[in-house]
C-alpha cells in the first residue's frame, strides 16, 4: 500500500512540473488566483483571539524568564482609523469577532512601552499563505494534512520566539543605548524580526515539502508562467517594431 501511494504521489509531482503550454498558464493563472483568495479569506476571516492570547501569554513568560521587567496591559483595541478596501474589511471583521478588536497588551516597565499582540503578530499571514499553497498543490490528502499539521506547530513555535525576542531587542536598544523608540523599533522588528521572518518562512516551506507536498513545484510553474508571459510581450513589442 505505502509503495502504491508513494507512486501516486512521485506521478501527481511528476505530472504538475511537466504541464506545458496552455495547460500550464491555465493552472498557474487558477491555482495562483485561488491562493491569493485562500490567503486573504484564511487570514482575515477567522477570529485569531486564541492566538493572539497564546502568544501574548507565552512571550510574556519567555521574557519574565529572561528577567524583563513587564506587566500585563489593559487591552488594546485594533481597530484602524482609514478608507482603504484592506482596513475597511479588517475593521468590519474585527467589529464581528467575540471582543469587540480588543487584544493582549504587554507591558515595558523599564522602557516604559507597551507591545499589542495583534492579527499580525501570530504570524498568521505566513501560515494563510502556506495553507492555501498545501490546498492548491496536487499531492494525497493524508501528506497535506500532515504537511499542514506540522508546518502551523513549526510556525506558532517559531514565531512564539520571534516576537519576544523583536520585544526583547525593542526593550534592550531603548533603554541600554538610549535610542527613540521608534528607533529601537526599526532596528529591532524591521532589520531584525523581518528578515526571521522571512527565512522562518522559508524553513517551514521546507518542512511542507519534506511531508511530500510540493509546494516549490507551484511557485516554480508560476514564476515560468511569469517568464513566459513578459517572452510573449517582448515578443509582440519588439517582433512588431522590427517588422
Amino acid at each position: 500500500m505505502n509503495s502504491a501511494s508513494e507512486q501516486k504521489s512521485f506521478l501527481q509531482m511528476r505530472n504538475l512540473t511537466e504541464l506545458e503550454g496552455r495547460k500550464k498558464h491555465i493552472y498557474s493563472l487558477l491555482s495562483f488566483l485561488i491562493v491569493v483568495v485562500l490567503t486573504l479569506a484564511l487570514y482575515l476571516v477567522p477570529d485569531y483571539y486564541f492566538l493572539e492570547k497564546m502568544t501574548n501569554e507565552t512571550v510574556f513568560r519567555m521574557l519574565e524568564l529572561y528577567q524583563f521587567e513587564i506587566e500585563v496591559a489593559p487591552l488594546y483595541n485594533e481597530i484602524e482609523y482609514g478608507n482603504s478596501l484592506f482596513i475597511v474589511i479588517s475593521n468590519l471583521l474585527s467589529s464581528l469577532d467575540g471582543h469587540g478588536g480588543n487584544t493582549p497588551v504587554i507591558k515595558s516597565i523599564t522602557a516604559s512601552r507597551q507591545f499589542a499582540i495583534v492579527r499580525a503578530c501570530t504570524g498568521m499571514q505566513a501560515g494563510a499563505l502556506l495553507m492555501a499553497l498545501i490546498i492548491v498543490t496536487p499531492a494525497p490528502a493524508g501528506k497535506k494534512i500532515k504537511a499542514s499539521i506540522y508546518s502551523l506547530l513549526a510556525l506558532i513555535i517559531g514565531n512564539f520566539l520571534r516576537i519576544a525576542l523583536v520585544i526583547a531587542m525593542t526593550i534592550t536598544i531603548d533603554v541600554t543605548y538610549g535610542a527613540t523608540y521608534d528607533a529601537a523599533w526599526f532596528w529591532a522588528h524591521d532589520v531584525l524580526g523581518k528578515p526571521i521572518g522571512f527565512f522562518g518562512t522559508i524553513l517551514f516551506a521546507i518542512i511542507i515539502e519534506r511531508q511530500g507536498v510540493p509546494i516549490l513545484n507551484t511557485v516554480s510553474l508560476w514564476l515560468d508562467s511569469f517568464i513566459d508571459f513578459l517572452k510573449f510581450l517582448a515578443d509582440k513589442v519588439f517582433g512588431s517594431k522590427s517588422s
